[in-house]
């Protein structure tokens, strides 16, 4: 069916047509285009975070108690309660008549067959933190597996917990929960390039849902598959927002440095020397030695007013706000024909 449009709404269509086109252009042409051609960059404060961003599974020393008798249950101690060895943790009723129940969390238990952390006891196995939270890989993420545990695998465990507080406990099932609070792991892997950068015994920040958390780069080691890197974390210190965790997003932060932020295309190399050319008032423009705290593919965040170089000489650099130029090859060749000409002159 063939639609007749007065001259009416066939202008409206164009102007909206045209605006919907302007609006285009304004967002993502002309930003694009102001950029190629402004020559300079005014230096201003900010600061350059290095990290990398990946999947940490947390590798702890735990203990889990199962029932040995049928009945009421009380618990002796609050989650999150610091205990030592050999503390009353619950109390089980035993009934006398109980006959033969299936024990329930049958999906998680079954995950720990031959855990030689599983107790029969109703006092704490070791000292640590009383939990009443299971996944059923206490027995597979552990600080003696950590080195062996296949990526593939890690990757695809479903990581839902099961709550254990109850009023009545079946013989067999899973009642409490205790984590080591010395010493925890965090288990990831990154790519080559982001290993590089990294050195056994280095203290960085990790950065979870929960909050940051210092921790201590405690081995990095290639995998015999492709180039990624196994990478473990040390941590001497207690969470207890991540007493539950086993897997999480995180970003792997190296450095936060703060200073005057230059766009990498303005730094160049001028005898050996890296700088940057300055604009003055008269519109001239200046080779500046600069210091780089730090950078990533875009960006470098530098010292300003003074730096120390290697020799100890104290050198002056950019402040805030100087302006440098954005491709700076044609005055560095500019500059070397100038010097050239002078030594000719002399």
């Amino acid at each position: 069916m063939k639609i007749n449009l007065n001259k009416k709404t066939k202008k409206a269509i164009s102007i909206y047509v045209a605006a919907l086109i302007i609006l285009y252009l304004v967002i993502y042409i002309l930003p694009k285009v102001t950029d190629v051609f402004e020559t300079t960059q005014v230096l201003e404060p900010g600061n350059i975070k290095l990290a990398y961003d990946t999947t940490g599974y947390f590798i702890k020393e735990e203990s889990v108690g199962i029932a040995s008798d049928t009945g009421d249950i009380d618990y002796l101690v609050e989650v999150g309660t610091a205990v030592k060895r050999g503390h009353e943790l619950v109390a089980v009723k035993a009934e006398k008549d109980a006959g033969d129940k299936t024990p329930r969390f049958s999906e998680y238990t079954e995950r720990l067959k031959g855990y030689d952390g599983l107790y029969k006891e109703y006092d704490a196995p070791i000292s640590g933190i009383f939990g009443l939270t299971i996944d059923g890989y206490e027995d597979y993420l552990t600080p003696e597996k950590m080195d062996k545990v296949k990526r593939d695998t890690v990757e695809d465990l479903s990581y839902d917990t099961a709550e254990l507080e109850r009023k009545s406990v079946i013989k067999g099932e899973p009642i409490y929960k205790i984590t080591w609070d010395d010493s925890w792991y965090i288990l990831c892997w990154v790519d080559q390039k982001t290993a590089e950068t990294y050195t056994e015994g280095r203290s960085v920040i990790l950065e979870l849902p929960e909050g940051d958390v210092k921790a201590k780069i405690q081995r990095i080691k290639k995998e015999k598959d492709g180039n990624d890197y196994r990478i473990i974390f040390y941590l001497n210190v207690y969470y207890e927002a991540l007493a539950e965790s086993r897997a999480e997003d995180m970003s792997i932060v190296t450095s936060d440095n703060e200073g005057l932020i230059v766009d990498n295309k303005c730094i160049i190399e001028k005898e050996g020397v890296k700088g940057v050319y300055v604009v003055d008032k008269n519109g001239d423009y200046n080779f500046t030695p600069i210091k780089v705290i730090a950078y990533d593919d875009k960006q470098s965040v530098i010292e300003d007013v003074t730096f120390y170089d290697e020799e100890g000489y104290q050198v002056y650099t950019v402040d805030v706000y100087d302006e440098v130029l954005k491709n700076p090859k044609g005055a560095l060749e500019e500059d070397l024909e100038a010097e050239k000409e002078a030594k000719q002159e002399e």
